[in-house]
C-alpha cells in the first residue's frame, strides 16, 4: 500500500533546509572579529621573544615557533591529521602541493623546516615580517635566476637544513595538482647532489568542513585560496567559518640521486603528490 510512499517537506521544512546549509558555511562576523583579534595578540606576544630567541637563544626559536604554528592552527579552526612521519635523519627537500597560505601553518607545526617563498612575499603587510623573521629563503622563480635560487638552497642543503617548496610555483584550488616545475628542483640536481640529501613528497588536503561535508564544488574556496583571491578578505572569510579537518601525508623519501635528471625526479614527486591527494580526497 505504502510501496511508493514519498514524504513531501512542506515549503517551511524546505525553507529551513536551504537556510541551515547556507548559514553552515556562513561567515559569522563574531567569530571573525573574535578569532582576528586573538591572532593579532598571539602573534604580538610571541614576535618579540622568537626576534630575541634569534640572537641570543636560536635553540628556542622552533619551540616558540611551533607554539605560534599550532595556536593559529586553533584560531583558525583546522584540525590537522597526520599519516607518515618527517624524514628527520639528514638534509631534506619536501615536496609539498600548495592549496593555501595555510599551509605555512599546517606544515609549520609537524616539520622543522625553512620554507621556501617567492620574493615579493618579503614585502606582504604582517605575513612578510613573519616570513623574514622565520628565515624564509625568498626565490623568484624566474627560469633565468635557477641557477642562483639553486646555489642557495643547495647551500642550506649542505647545512643539513630541511627546506620545504611547493613545485607547482602557484597555488591551486587543492583538488589536483598542478605540474611541478622543474627548474625549482636545481638544488637536488641528481647529477650533483650529495649521497645523504633526500627528497620526500608531501600531500596536503583541506578535506572535510567542520559538519563533516567534504570541501569539494562551490565548498572548496572555503579554504583553497588562489587565483585573483584578495588575502585578506579570505582570511577574514577563514575567521568567520567554523573549521575543516586538513590531511598531511608525508610519503616516503626518494634519493635524487637515484635519477637520471631532475625532470624525472619532479614527475615522480607531483605523481607520489598527486595520488595521495587523490586518496585524501575520496577519505580513508
Amino acid at each position: 500500500m505504502y510501496q511508493n510512499y514519498r514524504e513531501i517537506p512542506s515549503p517551511l521544512q524546505t525553507i529551513w533546509e536551504i537556510l541551515d546549509d547556507y548559514g553552515a558555511t556562513k561567515t559569522s562576523i563574531v567569530r571573525a572579529v573574535f578569532r582576528a583579534g586573538a591572532f593579532i595578540i598571539v602573534t604580538g606576544a610571541l614576535v618579540g621573544p622568537y626576534a630575541l630567541a634569534g640572537r641570543v637563544m636560536p635553540a628556542a626559536k622552533r619551540p616558540i615557533a611551533k607554539l605560534w604554528f599550532r595556536t593559529c592552527q586553533k584560531i583558525c579552526g583546522l584540525r590537522v591529521r597526520v599519516s607518515g612521519l618527517p624524514y628527520n635523519s639528514g638534509p631534506t627537500l619536501i615536496a609539498a602541493n600548495h592549496v593555501s597560505y595555510l599551509d605555512i601553518i599546517v606544515l609549520g607545526a609537524v616539520s622543522d623546516a625553512r620554507f621556501v617563498a617567492k620574493k615579493d612575499v618579503a614585502g606582504w603587510p604582517v605575513f612578510g615580517m613573519l616570513a623574514r623573521l622565520a628565515n624564509t629563503i625568498f626565490v623568484s622563480r624566474e627560469r633565468k635566476n635557477a641557477a642562483c635560487d639553486g646555489d642557495e638552497l643547495k647551500n642550506a642543503l649542505k647545512r643539513g637544513e630541511k627546506i620545504i617548496l611547493f613545485p607547482e610555483g602557484t597555488s591551486s584550488n587543492g583538488q589536483n595538482v598542478l605540474p611541478f616545475k622543474s627548474a625549482l628542483f636545481a638544488a637536488v640536481e641528481p647529477k650533483n647532489v650529495d649521497a645523504d640529501v633526500v627528497m620526500q613528497p608531501v600531500s596536503i588536503a583541506y578535506s572535510r568542513y567542520a559538519d563533516g561535508r567534504k570541501l569539494k564544488g562551490e565548498l572548496t574556496d572555503l579554504y583553497a585560496w588562489y587565483g585573483d583571491m584578495t588575502l585578506a578578505g579570505h582570511l577574514i572569510s577563514v575567521f568567520g567559518l567554523k573549521g575543516c579537518v586538513v590531511d598531511v601525508n608525508f610519503m616516503p623519501p626518494i634519493k635524487p640521486a637515484a635519477f637520471p635528471d631532475r625532470k624525472s625526479l619532479a614527475l615522480a614527486s607531483e605523481r607520489a603528490v598527486r595520488q595521495s591527494l587523490i586518496v585524501s580526497h575520496r577519505g580513508y
